[in-house]
């Protein structure tokens, strides 16, 4: 094999394009293809200039943020039609209905990719339920295949989330179901699995899942990329003081679905336990998948806020005293880095895929454990925390890893 040339094909801004504005520095990049890009055009500069950017729509803005600086000379193929097409059918669909879309859309963003041909490229990096063609026509041409597995092997995830419904019957929105289209998607990310030279996953969570499913180990390769976008840092507030100190609440804070999967039963009972222990004050981000209810049943011990910008959720990270995600199925959840690099020590559990080293950034528990989210969020509760310090003790971990992922993936992209 000559030189690596690489042909990424990804469907929205996975990871904030890190995998292709890594490849595109490392001088092995051919060609990305994607759904939609916005590109770097003059308009499209200017109207991310930051006086005219907060006054945008947030739709634009979201169109806007489908770009990364370090790729403007990179070339990028994206089938705007067929984006606009498939975000339209995600966003009206019913639960039960995604899995389908996900297949078919999987489908033609390979056939796009197939007709319009695959460069000078030896080697496919693709990401787990949409590259199953792909990777068929490049056994075909001899060309190496790489997924990104950036979940935990479909077949458990929904075990865990069955065993979620039985515990927890009466709580979500749509309760999981199992149809044709969701054997569908399962077997095409194994037959994916199948096809792959090499395997990626950002957690020991993903690869052991993978084993269990008989994958080849030898071909797995364990390397979480978290790395974030470099954002102006925030003011710290009550840096060095704990909030017994300060006289005040402890400030709680979850990122995420409302939802079964991300475990916030175990949270809002949590809350319950505490509620004669220690004063708190508790913040709930994201779209909500349990019953209403449900939020009125628990609206004594958390305000439940919906889906906000993104700005709106690195203030509540500056503000928060701790981060908690009780998640029973993850690929390496992204909201725990971004609370671990604003100095937030976090409590998570082991199927969140996380970095969190337990008793130093943070508490790392089983699923499924009320009583071990209410201890430690009174341990926090008591606990002196300079957050800026931890910032900057818990940024240079983050580094650490990082740097040892990026060079493990590049050992094993690079060949001669």
């Amino acid at each position: 094999m000559g030189k690596t040339k690489i042909l990424l094909a990804q469907l929205g801004a996975r990871k904030h394009y890190q995998e292709p504005l890594l490849f595109h520095r490392w001088g092995i990049l051919d060609r990305i293809y994607t759904d939609f890009y916005s590109g770097h055009s003059q308009l499209a500069n200017s109207l991310r200039d930051p006086k005219i950017y907060k006054i945008l729509p947030s739709l634009l803005k979201k169109i806007l943020d489908r770009y990364e600086p370090g790729l403007e000379n990179a070339e990028i193929i994206h089938f705007p039609k067929f984006g606009y097409q498939n975000t339209r059918k995600l966003k009206n669909a019913l639960p039960e209905e995604l899995s389908q879309i996900f297949v078919s859309a999987g489908q033609e963003f390979c056939q796009r990719i197939i007709q319009r041909g695959l460069g000078n490229a030896n080697t496919i990096y693709g990401f787990n339920s949409a590259c199953l063609e792909l990777f068929k026509y490049a056994k075909t041409q001899n060309i190496r295949c790489i997924l990104d597995q950036t979940f935990v092997d479909w077949s458990l995830a929904h075990q865990l989330l069955l065993e979620e419904e039985k515990r927890w019957d009466g709580w979500s929105l749509t309760p999981v179901t199992v149809n044709y289209a969701d054997i569908q998607l399962m077997e095409r990310e194994h037959d994916e699995q199948d096809l792959a030279d090499h395997i990626i996953c950002g957690s020991t969570f993903v690869k052991d899942s993978l084993i269990a499913r008989k994958v080849d180990e030898s071909k797995i390769f364990v390397v979480p990329l978290g790395r974030l976008k470099d954002e102006k840092s925030s003011p710290y507030q009550s840096l060095t003081k704990t909030p017994l100190e300060r006289g005040d609440e402890l400030r709680i804070l979850f990122v995420g679905s409302v939802s079964l999967r991300k475990g916030i039963p175990y949270l809002l009972e949590a809350l319950r336990q505490i509620k004669r222990e220690i004063p708190f004050i508790c913040k709930v981000v994201g779209s909500l998948e349990i019953k209403p209810e449900r939020i009125v049943e628990y609206g004594d011990v958390c305000e439940f806020l919906g889906r906000i910008p993104r700005s709106q959720v690195k203030d509540l990270y500056t503000w928060a005293d701790v981060f908690v995600l009780p998640s029973v199925s993850e690929g390496s959840a992204m909201v725990t880095y971004e609370a671990m690099s604003m100095g937030v020590p976090v409590i998570t559990t082991k199927n969140s895929g996380s970095i969190v080293r337990d008793g130093i950034d943070g508490f790392i528990m089983s699923i499924n454990e009320i009583s071990s989210i209410a201890d430690n969020l009174i341990k926090i509760y008591l606990t002196t925390i300079n957050k800026a310090e931890r910032r900057g003790e818990t940024q240079q971990y983050l580094d650490d890893v990082f740097n040892e992922s990026e060079k493990t993936l590049q050992k094993i992209l690079i060949q001669q």
